[in-house]
């Protein structure tokens, strides 16, 4: 009997065990958001944003369109966010020098319940040539999990590289 007991023990604990280590591990929909963010902020300029930048006027329905699509669903007030240039600087400034950027290596940190730190390695490459700089900020969140800010911005270089 002590045995069984002993085996049965042992079955369970291997069952909670084995339960345990294949349990799903929590989504953080804001760390998406975020990564979703930065893809479209350090990712292109692609083709569609290219064509919405040759536009006349300093906020064509091309790219206000290209805005609503891209940014909308991840940020509170995007139109606060782009007077702010907090949203499409940096693909505009790739733009009108010939550069191309791409996001890689994203790293996001949970500092607080809204609150994120973030580091993204970004390559930006001009004429066959590819450098890389390091963008590093804080962004905050609403309860809504909407972007409401990005502060305390390093941007590794990245602006005067591209402007030389």
């Amino acid at each position: 009997m002590r045995k069984l007991i002993i085996k049965l023990f042992m079955l369970t604990a291997l069952v909670a065990l084995a339960a345990g280590c294949s349990a799903p591990k929590e989504k953080d929909e804001n760390a998406e958001t975020i990564q979703s963010f930065l893809k479209n902020e350090f990712t292109g300029p692609g083709d569609e944003l290219k064509a919405a930048f040759k536009q006349n006027g300093p906020f064509p329905p091309e790219l206000k369109e290209y805005v609503v699509e891209n940014y909308a669903p991840l940020v509170m007030d995007w139109q606060d966010m782009m007077n702010k240039n907090l949203i499409l600087f940096y693909q505009r400034v790739a733009f009108e020098n010939d550069y191309l950027m791409k996001a890689t290596n994203i790293e996001i940190i949970k500092d607080s319940d809204l609150a994120y730190d973030y580091k993204v390695d970004v390559e930006y490459s001009k004429n066959g040539e590819t450098s890389t700089a390091t963008v590093a900020a804080r962004i905050n969140l609403n309860e809504e999990g909407k972007i409401v800010s990005i502060r305390n911005m390093d941007v590794g270089g990245l602006l005067e590289k591209m402007n030389q």
